[in-house]
């Protein structure tokens, strides 16, 4: 038997997918799963063994009609007997029209029903993972569970070789981390101005942690957003100390990195998910245009908790669509003030660095 499991969009996706091969491994022991996703994102899932082959699709060519005309030939010729569309973008669609595949599954949509064979419908509130990411994909789960009821593993999880932990380890030592006390990841900035708390908070939090805790305070960001970082350093007291090396250069080096941390704590990105399929503690202050129950996933134990500005003004929430709260994002995130994050972060800390002494 043979699956082909269709995951373009983002980074965070492509994780939760790979809850589906975790699965349906354990459900048709000798099935072989091939895994289609951008290229950009296959380090979330590369050495996974539920996961025969990854069909890393280039994005810089994902327009040319040739391109796609090379996929469509691989995907028809592999005759899946099951084929699963998690995007049901154009791109997908044609894959999966003309693949052969026995068996076609996907969300249910009235414009594009008549492409599957059958389709379930997304949940509108989560069951039991805390984000309707992560259960949507539980609920494709469901149709494979009549053959062999098993029990399903909502874990996503990254798979990261003993070489590439030591290594990060490694560069982590060499710029200063010594690995005496906590090790903290900061994610200090989001993937966007919109998904960012103001820098003047974000200063005020790390200036807290380091007099309370004195951890070893790592920042991780994306390149292209060292102006940012350099900005926010100037806003720490002089005495806080922090690294802003080493940064990942791949969503695996990070992993790498995360991995040899005690927790997270920071802006929703895809940092977030990644620290939590690695299953460290993690602390996310989200979006306030964002709800939390579409991507707050696995937060129904304390080992992941966050903050949202729903927490405190829900009636607000009442008066503005979601366009208007990201629009004018800066405005309702000076909302969610620092005295109102500080007393969940304060909870989070206590419970995860109970191993260490705090400063008196």
């Amino acid at each position: 038997m043979k699956a082909l499991l269709i995951q373009y969009n983002n980074v965070g996706e492509v994780l939760l997918s790979s809850v589906i091969p975790n699965n349906l491994k354990k459900i048709y022991p000798d099935i072989k799963i091939d895994f289609l996703c951008y290229k950009k994102y296959i380090g979330v899932i590369q050495r996974n063994p539920n996961i025969d082959r990854i069909i890393a699709i280039d994005t810089e060519h994902i327009r040319s009609v040739l391109f796609v005309y090379k996929y469509i030939q691989l995907v028809r010729s592999e005759k899946y007997d099951i084929l699963i569309d998690m995007s049901q973008n154009f791109n997908s669609i044609l894959l999966t029209l003309f693949s052969k595949a026995k068996k076609k599954y996907s969300f249910s949509n009235p414009l594009l029903d008549k492409f599957y064979d059958k389709t379930v419908s997304k949940v509108e509130e989560p069951i039991t993972q805390t984000c309707t990411l992560l259960e949507d994909r539980l609920v494709i789960l469901q149709e494979f569970l009549k053959d062999n009821p098993i029990p399903i593993d909502p874990l996503a999880k990254i798979y990261l070789t003993e070489d590439e932990i030591e290594d990060a380890k490694e560069k982590m030592i060499n710029a200063g981390i010594h690995f005496k006390r906590p090790v903290i990841m900061l994610g200090v900035l989001g993937s966007n101005i919109h998904n960012t708390w103001t820098m003047g908070n974000m200063a005020k939090l790390i200036d807290f942690i380091w007099a309370n805790y004195r951890a070893d305070l790592l920042f991780t960001y994306l390149p292209s957003q060292y102006k940012q970082v350099n900005e926010l350093l100037s806003l720490l007291n002089s005495n806080t100390k922090v690294f802003v090396q080493p940064v990942g250069k791949t969503i695996r080096e990070y992993a790498a990195f995360m991995q040899n941390s005690t927790l997270f704590i920071g802006n929703s990105s895809r940092f977030v998910i990644t620290a939590k399929a690695l299953q460290k503690p993690t602390f996310t202050i989200y979006p306030p245009y964002i709800s939390r129950k579409d991507i707050a996933c696995y937060e129904n134990t304390n080992l992941h908790q966050s903050v949202h500005l729903h927490d405190f003004s829900p009636r607000l929430y009442e008066d503005f669509y979601q366009n208007e709260l990201k629009n004018d994002s800066s405005k309702f995130y000076l909302m969610l003030s620092y005295e109102f994050v500080i007393v969940k972060v304060r909870t989070f800390l206590k419970e995860h660095l109970i191993t260490f002494n705090k400063i008196k």
